[in-house]
């Protein structure tokens, strides 16, 4: 949340503005772009494709000889330090699989995707991050939803990580999923978000209420129905009818739960829509607080997002709160904010663990002369 007079959402209210002035920021950087699938390097200056080269099927299994090989491109191409950079990791780093699911909202979705995930992807829980894309689709009259996640090793990740640092270069995501340089860079240069990274839970999900909870009334009831039926036709079913009837009181209480969860769903979505009344209703923000969000957006890392910005003028002190994925994430982004020259002091002044995501609490004082 922003406050500005207001708390206003920055994900749904700021995003047309954010990707304006993305798209204005990124057209002026240099990008590399290196995908581990194909080989392909790729530079370009001022939002133009300026060189590109292709790496041997050796450096691609080798990781030293990537490595070296990578630095000697760059010292030949002259790219400078810094440089921002884009991954697309190899195929044999990730796990990808495609589902089909009944069409929902983008919440509950995200929800059900947790626990599919969590049944599907190879490796220990709380060792991997994954992305998802899904398209809507009609088939039978029934619009459905067709999902493609993509998970990466946590080791992988570091990897990658390890090998821009190496380099001197500044990663501002690794792009998981099945595209091409092109369509990264397109993506970029345009001003789009990265799509975002989700940490598995160890809390496991009550996948079935998740997925088919809207479902559950009719069903159980339709159980219930039967389970009466048998407990009558006879006493020798008097077993089995109790044993039904466990299993429609199991299910009702996992359809409570899921009930509640759409219950607070609503509340927040009503609150979002006064919000963007009040919104509506309120004068334009200054150009002050709009380019201050711009400078923080700069510095965001990978693994960490923000949730709030309060800003009270040039001379008092900005407060940031926002979620990471875990203290390594919050640490990077806060070394980024005091390396980038734009505030006089960065203070932590909360930092608390909440479930799978870490809290935080940002004091930034603003350098004079840089409004």
């Amino acid at each position: 949340m922003m406050k500005y007079g207001k708390s206003i959402s920055v994900e749904e209210l700021f995003e047309p503005v954010l990707c304006a002035l993305r798209c204005g920021w990124r057209r002026k950087q240099a990008l590399l772009l290196l995908s581990l699938q194909t080989g392909q390097v790729a530079y370009w200056q001022n939002g133009e494709h300026s060189w590109q080269e292709q790496l041997d099927e050796e450096c691609l299994t080798n990781k030293q000889r990537l490595a070296d090989t990578l630095r000697e491109l760059l010292l030949k191409r002259e790219v400078e330090e810094g440089a921002a950079v884009l991954l697309l990791p190899a195929a044999a780093m990730m796990y990808s699989e495609q589902i089909v699911l009944p069409s929902m909202r983008r919440r509950e979705l995200q929800a059900v995707l947790t626990w599919e995930v969590q049944q599907s992807v190879p490796w220990a829980e709380e060792d991997y991050t994954y992305s998802f894309e899904a398209t809507e689709f009609s088939e039978t009259g029934e619009q459905q939803c067709r999902v493609t996640f993509t998970a990466l090793q946590d080791a992988s990740r570091a990897e990658l990580e390890q090998l821009c640092s190496n380099l001197l270069l500044k990663l501002q995501g690794i792009l998981l999923g099945d595209m091409t340089i092109d369509e990264a860079a397109e993506g970029w240069f345009s001003g789009k978000s990265l799509t975002p990274v989700y940490r598995q839970k160890q809390k496991r999900l009550q996948g079935i209420a998740a997925t088919f909870g809207r479902y559950l009334t009719k069903a159980g009831y339709a159980v219930l129905g039967l389970a009466i039926l048998a407990y009558g036709s006879a006493w020798g079913g008097c077993y089995l009818a109790q044993r039904d009837l466990q299993e429609v009181e199991q299910r009702l209480v996992q359809y409570a739960e899921w009930e509640q969860r759409m219950q607070e769903s609503e509340a927040v979505e009503r609150s979002c829509q006064r919000l963007e009344k009040l919104l509506a209703a309120a004068p334009k923000s200054s150009k002050e607080a709009v380019g201050e969000l711009e400078r923080i957006s700069r510095q965001m890392m990978s693994g960490c997002w923000l949730t709030m910005l309060e800003y009270n003028g040039s001379k008092k002190p900005l407060l940031l709160q926002g979620q990471a994925v875990d203290a390594l994430a919050l640490e990077n982004f806060v070394e980024q904010l005091q390396k980038c020259g734009n505030y006089s002091r960065v203070e932590l002044l909360q930092s608390e663990q909440q479930g799978n995501v870490l809290i935080y609490k940002l004091q930034l004082q603003i350098k004079e002369g840089k409004q």
